[in-house]
C-alpha cells in the first residue's frame, strides 16, 4: 500500500510542471477582450482582429451616444476587458461612471479623437486604431493597416469622380451639423446647418426654411442618430430633396466598416442630387408648359376680341 501511494505521489510530481505549463499557455492564448464606446471604433477594432478578440461595442449604431443605456453586463464585460477605445466625445459623459463602476486596474483606455467620417479622417483613424492595437496586444498589423487604407482611397475615387459629374460643387445644402464636415468633402456646397431639431426655435426654423428658398437649396440633410423627419418639412417645403446620413457604421445594412459607411452616405447624397435634377428640369418644363398654355389663352381671347370687334364693324357697315 505505501509503495502504490508513493508511486502516485511520484507520478503527480512528474505531471505538475506539465499541467502548470499548460495553465500558463492557456492564459497567454486566452481571447482578449476590447470594449469600445461607439462603432467608430469599434468597426476599426473589428476590421483588424476579427474572431481573435471579443469585441464589444457599447452604444449601438443607431443610437446617438447620449442616450447610451447602462447594463449591467457591461460593467462586468469592461471588468475583464484588456482596452477600452473611446472617441472623447461629449455623448461619452456616461463613461466616468461605468469605469469607476469597474474598477479594472489591468484596463488600457485609449482615446482615438477627430474626425472619422471623411476619407482623410477615416485613414487618420485606422492608423490610429492599428498603432494601439499593434503596441498593446504585441502583433503586427501594417498589412491589415494598408488594405482598410486602401479601400478608403477606393471609395474616395469612386466619390469624386460622380460628384464632379454632378456639379456637386454647385449643389447647395443644408444639414444637420454633424454632418457639414463629410458633405463638404465631397463637394457639396453647405449653406447652412442645424442643431438637434429639439433645441431649435420656432425663429431658427423659418430661418432655415427662410435660407432653403433664397439660397435654392438642393438637399436638406438628417442625422439618422439624430432624427430622420425633420428635414423632410423643409424639403417639402421649398422643392428640395430629403436624405438621412448615418453617422456611426452598422446602423444601416452594408455600413458596416468606415469604408462601407462613406460610400453609402456618397451614394445618398448623389441620388437625391440626380433625383432633384430631374425633379427641377420636369418643374421648369411644367413652368414653360404652364406659361405656353396661359399664352395660348391670351392670345385665343385677342383673337376673340378682335373677331368680336370686327364682326360688329362689317354689321354697322352693311346697316349703312
Amino acid at each position: 500500500m505505501k509503495n502504490k501511494k508513493l508511486l502516485t505521489f511520484c507520478m503527480l510530481l512528474l505531471i505538475l510542471p506539465l499541467l502548470l505549463v499548460s495553465v500558463t499557455r492557456a492564459q497567454t492564448t486566452e481571447t482578449p477582450i476590447i470594449v469600445c464606446t461607439t462603432s467608430a471604433v469599434g468597426s476599426v477594432v473589428e476590421d483588424f482582429l476579427g474572431d481573435t478578440a471579443e469585441v464589444l461595442v457599447l452604444v449601438q449604431p443607431g443610437l446617438c451616444p447620449a442616450d447610451f443605456d447602462m447594463k449591467p453586463g457591461y460593467v462586468d464585460a469592461v471588468s475583464k476587458a484588456t482596452i477600452l477605445f473611446k472617441q472623447n466625445i461629449q455623448g461619452e459623459f456616461w463613461l466616468d461612471s461605468l469605469l469607476n463602476a469597474t474598477e479594472n486596474e489591468d484596463l488600457t483606455v485609449v482615446a482615438i479623437p477627430g474626425v472619422y467620417n471623411t476619407p482623410e479622417g477615416a485613414k487618420n483613424y485606422i492608423r490610429g486604431v492599428g498603432g494601439n492595437l499593434s503596441q498593446i496586444l504585441g502583433i503586427n498589423l501594417d498589412s491589415e493597416t494598408s488594405k482598410m487604407i486602401a479601400e478608403i482611397d477606393e471609395v474616395s475615387d469612386w466619390t469624386q469622380t460622380r460628384a464632379e459629374n454632378l456639379e456637386a460643387s454647385n449643389v447647395n445644402v443644408i444639414c444637420m451639423g454633424w454632418l457639414k464636415t463629410f458633405i463638404e468633402s465631397v463637394g457639396f456646397n453647405v449653406v447652412s446647418t442645424f442643431n438637434p431639431p429639439e433645441t431649435l426655435s420656432a425663429g431658427d426654423i423659418i430661418a432655415l426654411s427662410e435660407s432653403a428658398q433664397t439660397e435654392g437649396v438642393a438637399l436638406i440633410v438628417d442625422n439618422l442618430q439624430i432624427d430622420t423627419e425633420f428635414g423632410g418639412g423643409i424639403a417639402n417645403e421649398v422643392g428640395a430633396q430629403h436624405v438621412v446620413l448615418t453617422n456611426f457604421p452598422g446602423a444601416i445594412p452594408g455600413t458596416e466598416t468606415l469604408a462601407k459607411m462613406l460610400r453609402y452616405n456618397a451614394e445618398q447624397l448623389l441620388a437625391g442630387t440626380s433625383t432633384w435634377h430631374i425633379t427641377s428640369d420636369l418643374n421648369a418644363e411644367k413652368i414653360d408648359l404652364g406659361n405656353q398654355v396661359t399664352l395660348y389663352q391670351i392670345t385665343t381671347v385677342i383673337a376673340v376680341v378682335i373677331a368680336a370687334f370686327l364682326a360688329v364693324l362689317l354689321y354697322a357697315r352693311k346697316r349703312k
